[in-house]
């Protein structure tokens, strides 16, 4: 199979004449779509009235054209064995000079799937960060909820040993009064019987 350098070399007159014409006819029929409005929006680009698509001819890569316009003996000995070769032919060519949209499809359809795999990834990455948030502030949780019921524990001894000193306390007051009127009265009782002593001593004398 020849190069496309190989073929450019063997280009005569008439396919350099054949390329020309072809771009011309693009470019016409590209202005005549501009000035009548003819743009596809599912397509994205301008279509001629048969709705097929069209470019500017500073689109169209010269060379690219060239490599597939076949010499004169090529192309009428396809034609005597097919007779779908002309629209065969025309098709190609066609195909050749809106490389640039077809390029440019690719290319978004490349950027949309390593956007999507990017949100995708990011996603992911979201959830997992969301997931150990969570685990987190679980943890945190737990931790605080331990923090809490130590303190109560602390606090409930604390009040446990205070109930018990002011029990204590209590205890040993009441102790304490109830000692006093019986020492008063043991008091009493002795000085009563230390007069009666006496009364009787001076009534000896």
């Amino acid at each position: 199979m020849k190069t496309k350098e190989e073929i450019l070399k063997e280009m005569t007159y008439r396919e350099r004449c054949i390329v020309g014409y072809r771009i011309e006819e693009m470019e016409k029929e590209y202005e005549e779509a501009k000035n009548y409005g003819r743009y596809d929006k599912k397509l994205e680009s301008y279509v001629n009235s048969k709705g097929e698509q069209v470019v500017h001819r500073k689109e169209v890569v010269f060379t690219d054209v060239f490599a597939v316009i076949p010499l004169s003996r090529e192309y009428y000995s396809n034609v005597a064995r097919d007779k779908d070769y002309v629209k065969k032919l025309d098709k190609i060519i066609t195909d050749v000079m809106i490389a640039s949209l077809r390029q440019r499809d690719e290319e978004r359809m490349k950027k949309n799937k390593s956007e999507g795999a990017k949100e995708e990834k990011a996603i992911n990455e979201e959830v997992v960060t969301e997931k150990q948030q969570n685990e987190e502030d679980l943890k945190k949780k737990e931790e605080a909820d331990l923090k809490v019921k130590r303190l109560v524990e602390v606090i409930d001894a604390d009040d446990a040993a205070t109930d018990k000193q002011k029990k204590e306390a209590d205890q040993k007051q009441t102790e304490e009064k109830a000692e006093v009127p019986i020492t008063e009265v043991n008091t009493s009782t002795d000085s009563e019987v230390l007069n009666n002593i006496v009364e009787q001593c001076k009534k000896c004398m």
